[in-house]
C-alpha cells in the first residue's frame, strides 16, 4: 500500500490522524486488531481501511472538513469498516478466500505486490455493499458519542459531501449508498442514540 500510496512526512498531519484514531479505538467493545492511522498523498476527501485495522486518510480529506468532528466522523466511519471486517470481506468477494490465503505464502510474495497494486487502482476497498457502508455509519456513530465528539460530524461531512457533487462528481461516491439516505438515517441516530456495536 505504501508502495502505491506513499505516507505524508508531516508529523503535524500524522499526530491529528493518530490522536483522533486512538481516542475513537478506545470506545470499542473489542479490540482484535492492532489499529494504526496513517495520512497518504491523494486529493479525494476520502479515507480507507485494509485487513487488520490500518488506516488511510487521504490528505483531501483533511483540506475539506471543516473541524476535528467532521474528520473524527469518517475516521469512526472506517473504524467501522475494520471492526466488522468489512475489508476482507469485500477483498474474499472480489478474489477468492482460497487465492487470498495463497497469496501469504513467501514464493507468492511478487503475486501479493501485484495485487496490491491493482486493488489500490481500481478502489476495490472503498467499494462496500449498502449495508457495510451503513453499517459502519452506526459503528462510528456510536464510537463518536463514546468519545465525547459531537455525533453530527459524520452527517455534516457528508451534507457538505453532498453539495459539491452535482457539480465536481466524485467517483468514489457511486458505489456508496446515497448520500440522503445515510443523512436521513445518521439524523434519526441523533434522535434515538446508536446501540454499541456487536461483539465480532
Amino acid at each position: 500500500i505504501v508502495q502505491q500510496m506513499p505516507l505524508v512526512n508531516d508529523s503535524a498531519l500524522t499526530q491529528r490522524v493518530e490522536t483522533i484514531g486512538r481516542r475513537l479505538v478506545q470506545q470499542l467493545p473489542e479490540k482484535d486488531f492492532d489499529y494504526r492511522f496513517n495520512v497518504v498523498r491523494d486529493n479525494t476527501p476520502n479515507a480507507f481501511a485494509i485487513p487488520g485495522g490500518r488506516l488511510y486518510v487521504h490528505t483531501g480529506l483533511m483540506d475539506f472538513v471543516a473541524s476535528d468532528d467532521q474528520l473524527a466522523g469518517v475516521i469512526a466511519h472506517e473504524i467501522g469498516h475494520a471492526y466488522e471486517r468489512h475489508p476482507v470481506k469485500n477483498l474474499s468477494r472480489a478474489y477468492g478466500l482460497q487465492y487470498l490465503s495463497s497469496l501469504l505464502l513467501p514464493q507468492n510474495e511478487n503475486k501479493l505486490r501485484a495485487l496490491t497494486a491493482k486493488v489500490v487502482q481500481s478502489g476495490v476497498l472503498t467499494r462496500y455493499s449498502r449495508e457495510d457502508e451503513l453499517e459502519a455509519d452506526r459503528v462510528g456513530f456510536y464510537l463518536l458519542q463514546k468519545a465525547g465528539y459531537r455525533p453530527e460530524g459524520l452527517r455534516t461531512f457528508l451534507e457538505k459531501l453532498g453539495k459539491i457533487a452535482p457539480s465536481a462528481p466524485i467517483p468514489f461516491l457511486s458505489t456508496h449508498p446515497a448520500t440522503p439516505e445515510r443523512v436521513a438515517r445518521l439524523k434519526a441516530l441523533e434522535t434515538e442514540g446508536a446501540p454499541s456495536p456487536a461483539r465480532l
